[in-house]
This record gives structure tokens, C-alpha cells and sequence, in this order.
């Protein structure tokens, strides 16, 4: 008799700290109901979290839950993959034939093409010095100057292959990207 009254206060004790838990609990909407986003990114500052919904790149300020939408190329598409620049003024995407960064608050965006116009990046990376974003096209690892728009294409093992992911290296000199059975690394050509 003694240890099960003894088992119950111990399941209704985590049962009740359970719902003392989701108190703290906070839910940010995506644009439809049924619709689940892919991937959630933190601004570095810790002020906003932001994530692809249907027609747009979603950030939300964190403490009051209000958000603004920041619209893609195409009203129908739901990007993947979003990231926010290091000083968190930027944030950018994966669209369909571009790479589309935005300015945060005035929504002023700016896009960089991709090398096949029906190809839409999953995998974008602002450098942590700020000045570069890298996304996999198809054969190649993109690296663009965020100021001037140059770029610079530098080749995966399989030309007909676009790759999983590409990063920076913390100092800014080198990419790596993930591609067919390796990790490639490369050194950034100054401009």
C-alpha cells in the first residue's frame, strides 16, 4: 500500500512539473495552419527567430511574438532554409533561381543569381565577417560578394551535383561544402 501511494505522488509530482514547464512555453504562427516549417534560425543577438512559411521568410521578435514577413520570389514557395547575417541586420534565402537577402525592418532585399534560373539553393551562409554569402548550385559552391555582386564558382567532384550544405570557415578565408562521398574545403580568392 505504502509504495503505491508512493508511485502516485511520484507520477503526479512529474506530471505537475510537466505542466509548470509549459508555462514558459511560447508559439510563433506560420501563414497556414496545417503548414510545418523546415528549419528555425536564432539571430545572433537573440531578438528574433526566423523561419520560411509559405510565400515568405517569417521573423518574429522573440519576447512579443509579433512578426514581419519579408516576400519571396514566388508567392507559392516556402523556403527551407533561412540564416541571419553575423551583425543580425540581414537575413537571406534560398529562392527559386536566386539567393534573396533582406534588409531587417525595411525589407529592402537584394537577390543573387544562381546558375540555372529553376534552381532554388536549400543551404545558405552569410561569412562571419559579413561580407560574403555562399550557397551549393548545381556543380559548384557560389560565393558572392555581398557589396559588389561579383561571384566566384568553385567546383564539386560531380559537376551534376549540387551540394548539402556549404560554411564558412571562422575566420572568413575558406568554404567548405558537403558533395558526393566528401567534404570539399577551398580557400576564398580576395577580389
Amino acid at each position: 500500500m505504502c509504495r503505491t501511494l508512493i508511485f502516485v505522488i511520484v507520477c503526479l509530482a512529474g506530471f505537475t512539473s510537466g505542466l509548470a514547464g509549459q508555462e514558459t512555453m511560447k508559439s510563433y504562427p506560420a501563414y497556414l495552419k496545417n503548414e510545418t516549417p523546415n528549419y528555425a534560425e536564432f539571430s545572433n543577438d537573440g531578438k528574433y527567430i526566423a523561419a520560411g512559411v509559405y510565400g515568405a521568410v517569417r521573423v518574429w521578435e522573440i519576447e512579443s511574438a509579433d512578426f514581419k514577413d519579408y516576400q519571396t520570389k514566388l508567392k507559392n514557395e516556402t523556403p527551407d532554409f533561412v540564416c541571419f547575417s553575423p551583425e543580425g541586420a540581414r537575413i537571406a534565402a534560398g529562392l527559386y533561381g536566386v539567393v534573396r537577402v533582406w534588409e531587417i525592418g525595411t525589407g529592402k532585399y537584394r537577390d543573387y543569381e544562381v546558375r540555372l534560373k529553376n534552381e532554388t539553393p536549400g543551404f545558405v551562409c552569410f561569412s562571419p565577417d559579413g561580407k560574403l554569402i555562399a550557397a551549393g548550385v548545381y556543380g559548384a559552391v557560389r560565393v558572392w560578394n555581398l557589396q559588389s555582386g561579383q561571384f566566384h564558382d568553385y567546383p564539386v567532384k560531380s559537376k551534376s551535383q549540387t551540394p548539402v550544405f556549404v560554411r564558412f570557415s571562422s575566420d572568413s578565408r575558406f568554404v567548405a561544402a558537403g558533395s558526393y562521398g566528401e567534404v570539399r574545403l577551398w580557400e576564398i580568392k580576395a577580389e
